[in-house]
């Protein structure tokens, strides 16, 4: 299974053919749904925005949904990022910690993911480097 970051969703929906020769095989695709709320909320803008079908777009993502155990996962790992002086947007750590807690690599294409520590402690795979 592949964990899908918000920035590898969007590149995904907008056909960036590095995104889809690295992920396309790799199914089933999993993200948070932290990650659909950013993905809908970048599509936004008028009062008749079709979000169910936004979401369609990308129906063949499944999404894990943030639960407590996933909070003190993020809580762990920001622990130790910081520790090693490092630290995440509480978001990003969200979507990093949703993804450490399905044991599967985590794909983004942007560099908000980009930290030693993290990449430490988790498989992260950045398309954009």
């Amino acid at each position: 299974m592949t964990f899908l970051d918000t920035s590898t969703i969007i590149q995904y929906l907008r056909d960036d053919s590095t995104v889809r020769e690295y992920i396309e095989g790799r199914e089933p695709w999993l993200t948070s749904t932290v990650c659909v709320f950013e993905v809908l909320n970048g599509r936004l803008g008028s009062d008749n925005t079709d979000i169910g079908g936004v979401r369609q777009d990308f129906a063949g993502v499944q999404a894990i949904e943030l639960n407590e155990s996933i909070a003190i996962e993020a809580a762990r790992l920001q622990d130790e990022l910081i520790d090693d002086g490092e630290r995440l947007a509480t978001v990003d750590l969200l979507v990093a910690a949703t993804a450490r807690s399905t044991g599967d690599e985590l794909v983004v294409a942007d560099a908000d993911f980009q930290t030693d520590a993290l990449e430490d402690a988790m498989q992260v795979t950045n398309l954009r480097t």
